[in-house]
């Protein structure tokens, strides 16, 4: 009987066993970056990550890209595997903080370990410039009236149309107990990688505002999960160097 009950359980781990990891209790996440998350000793763990669908009409590309995320303090990590790819060839992965800040981790034709450190200033507007993305946000963001749920989160429909332009775009938004920034600040780094699509929504959209879709003339877009998907970035070993101007 024993020996019933062991096969029983190894193939409830296999029929069940993604159910499970998609729910993983809170607590194992929390315990999981109590013990790996360790700034202060060159390792960031990252508990989630937000991947996209996108499809860009005029370039004829199509693809995902996975943005990892830790929903405590809002940093997130892009890898070239699966977010900027080729763009950013010399770096294994770039870190992006709250206050703006972005680190990208390399290695040179050597294979020596470098970093390097840039500021975006956008990311901590001043009170004027809040004032007016609250503004704009109002003029050309119409909600439709719809409303779903992405992932546990509320999502609600708006009609998105252009100061110089006749065109209107769908698109969807929720709100995140995290910031947004550090993925639409990504379209604004000085020029060493880039995603396949552009996130640049700064102007108009505020740090907890997540676009989930957006049906566009040019590009498709639309986030396929936000789930417990774990990533330790280790930090250790790198060299900082300045960036050429």
């Amino acid at each position: 009987m024993p020996g019933k009950i062991s096969v029983y359980l190894t193939f409830a781990f296999f029929i069940f066993g993604g159910y499970a990891m998609a729910q993983t209790p809170k607590s194992t996440v929390a315990n999981q970056r109590a013990t790996q998350w360790k700034p202060e000793k060159g390792q960031y763990y990252f508990s989630h990550a937000l991947t996209y669908s996108f499809e860009n009409k005029e370039k004829k590309t199509k693809g995902e890209i996975v943005i990892y995320v830790d929903p405590v303090t809002g940093t997130m990590c892009f890898k070239r595997e699966n977010s900027f790819g080729d763009t950013g060839k010399a770096f294994d992965f770039i870190l992006a903080f709250q206050d703006g800040k972005y680190v990208y981790y390399g290695a040179d034709e050597s294979a020596k370990k470098f970093k390097m450190t840039e500021k975006v200033e956008e990311l901590k507007p001043d009170a004027e410039t809040i004032a007016q993305q609250k503004e704009d946000f109002s003029t050309y963001c119409i909600p439709t009236g719809n409303t779903r749920k992405d992932f546990g989160m509320e999502s609600i429909e708006y009609e998105l149309s252009y100061p110089t332009s006749d065109a209107k775009d769908k698109l969807w938004l929720t709100k995140t107990p995290f910031g947004i920034n550090p993925l639409y600040g990504f379209d604004l780094i000085d020029g060493v990688a880039s995603l396949p699509v552009s996130f640049d929504y700064t102007h108009i959209f505020n740090n907890k505002q997540l676009l989930t879709e957006l049906d566009s003339k040019g590009l498709i877009l639309k986030l396929k999960s936000y789930e417990p998907n774990p990533f330790l970035a280790v930090t250790r070993g790198y060299a900082e160097v300045k960036a050429e101007n």
